[in-house]
């Protein structure tokens, strides 16, 4: 018998855990955060403890409870076994979005992790960047004894091990055990997105991951839906984020709508998008050479491209980070020395004002700092995050300055405060007025209602669970047998 059990995605918009069980093969398909569960019980200051963590997230239902599933170190420390052997054979990753991915860092470094190139980067990209520890595991609670004979603990640091992360190619089916993979791409707003057709002992499962037809690769969207329907799908896992929607503008519809308004900016055009949205940075690059700037993006934004443009296989699906209509903002590090005597604190103290994966921007030729951005303000467009609005401090937008803010709507009094708090920093520099609203262009990741019931006609799957929604009403009203499910609830093929 093939069975799926629902750990997650379920009444829920993400958190996708869904544990495929096949003849003896389980295989997870994806292994993300549920933010409406963690936002029950965690915040910023207040999240599971480190000692404990794994015992927490149990605790509160927010991770499965299984043996052999989690990193041996963490089990061991917590009391939860860590000698079994596993029997989880892999991971399949539709994309790099946290609601799918964020808590890859508990499972074991031996199991595989299936995901696209693309996905591949992109968490190389957040635990280079940051803290995360999606490719290479960082072993705690480990001691050694010191020169002085004393037990000492041994820094995560020096005890990294290597997950086994295996890139698939489009469109290339693949065996795990018993269980045939074909990972197909699909348009949404993060690179390398990919929904999956399992064929298994008993049937067929079809898993949309995150899609839509209005961004610049509407076309997979299309193709995926059409090799559901060649597939003869017995169960349908299908998205239902926004199928309570009217639909919505286009990626291009974003791109031109910048423009125009870059074209009646007389000053700095400052911009705000989700980081490692490429496509939405796409949007806004070509809108800055339709209107003669530059972009100015941020280092972790340029070492993304940079990642990219290193990839044989990707080369030249983005803009390199060297592009003669970019250009790669240094912000102060530190100590702030990016403008100080560099004879009296010295280019080596410069150099560690700055992480490793930093440093070599500086020496770009298309490098620049808040004097240059405060000195050209006409000449760009100007990439501010959320996270640092510290920056306006230094770069002090002048009179004529506007602020473009392509980013989701608020849906949550959390997120409607920190919305609040971005405006004071605006109104602050005079951008806008208290009583005034910034330009709003933003489209969804995800297909409105129309869109949903197109893929759900489409596919001509036998049976339909909804997944990442909170409203499965719409898909009992465009499909005859609808499984609605529960958090752990288990699905019969």
């Amino acid at each position: 018998m093939t069975h799926i059990t629902f750990h997650g995605g379920v009444n829920d918009i993400g958190g996708n855990k869904f544990l495929v069980e096949s003849k003896g093969t389980k295989i997870f398909m994806d292994f993300g955060m549920s933010f409406s569960q963690e936002g029950q019980f965690f915040s910023q200051f207040l999240g599971p403890r480190t000692s404990n963590s794994l015992n927490d997230l149990f605790e509160l239902g927010i991770l499965p409870k299984i043996k052999g599933l989690y990193r041996r170190d963490y089990t061991k420390h917590m009391g939860f076994g860590g000698d079994e052997e596993t029997e989880i054979d892999a991971v399949l990753l539709t994309h790099a979005h946290v609601d799918h991915c964020a808590y890859i860092p508990y499972l074991r470094p031996d199991i595989p992790i299936y995901c696209s190139e693309e996905s591949k980067l992109i968490m190389q990209n957040f635990d280079e960047t940051g803290k995360d520890q999606y490719l290479t595991l960082k072993e705690r609670f480990r001691i050694h004894e010191g020169s002085d004979g004393t037990m000492m603990r041994t820094k995560g640091d020096k005890v990294k091990v290597p997950r086994r992360i295996e890139t698939f190619e489009s469109g290339k089916e693949f065996s795990i055990d018993s269980i045939t993979v074909n990972p197909l791409p699909v348009d949404h707003s993060i690179p390398g997105v990919h929904a999956f057709i399992l064929h298994t002992s008993n049937g067929t499962i079809g898993n949309t991951a995150d899609l839509r037809f209005h961004g610049r690769r509407s076309e997979d969207t299309e193709k995926f839906v059409e090799t559901c329907a060649e597939s003869d799908l017995d169960l349908l896992l299908c998205e239902g984020t926004r199928v309570d929607a009217v639909p919505s503008l286009t990626e291009y519809d974003v791109e031109s709508t910048v423009a125009q308004i870059v074209n009646d900016t007389k000053g700095l055009v400052i911009c705000g998008y989700p980081i490692r949205d490429l496509d939405r940075l796409m949007s806004f690059y070509i809108a800055a050479k339709n209107t003669n700037r530059d972009l100015v993006i941020d280092m972790k934004q340029a070492y993304l491209l940079k990642l990219f443009d290193a990839s044989p296989n990707l080369k030249g699906m983005y803009p390199s980070p060297t592009d003669k209509n970019i250009k790669v903002y240094i912000q102060r590090g530190s100590w702030g020395l990016i403008d100080k005597d560099i004879e009296k604190f010295t280019e080596k103290q410069l150099l560690e004002d700055y992480g490793t994966w930093q440093r070599e921007f500086l020496d770009y030729p298309n490098a620049v700092d808040y004097r240059d951005i405060q000195n050209n303000q006409k000449d760009f467009i100007f990439y501010c995050s959320d996270y640092r609005l510290q920056d306006l401090i230094d770069v002090k937008p002048s009179k004529g300055a506007s602020y473009i803010r392509s980013l989701t709507e608020p849906f949550n009094t959390e997120m409607e405060l920190k919305e609040d708090q971005v405006k004071n920093w605006f109104v602050h520099f005079g951008v806008i007025n208290r009583d005034q609203d910034w330009y709003k262009i933003h489209v969804s990741g995800h297909g409105d209602g129309t869109q949903i019931k197109k893929v759900i006609d489409g596919s001509n799957s036998k049976k339909l669970v909804p997944i990442h929604t909170q409203h499965d009403e719409y898909h009992k009203k465009w499909h005859g047998n609808v499984v609605s499910v529960n958090q752990h609830d288990k699905v019969d093929l």
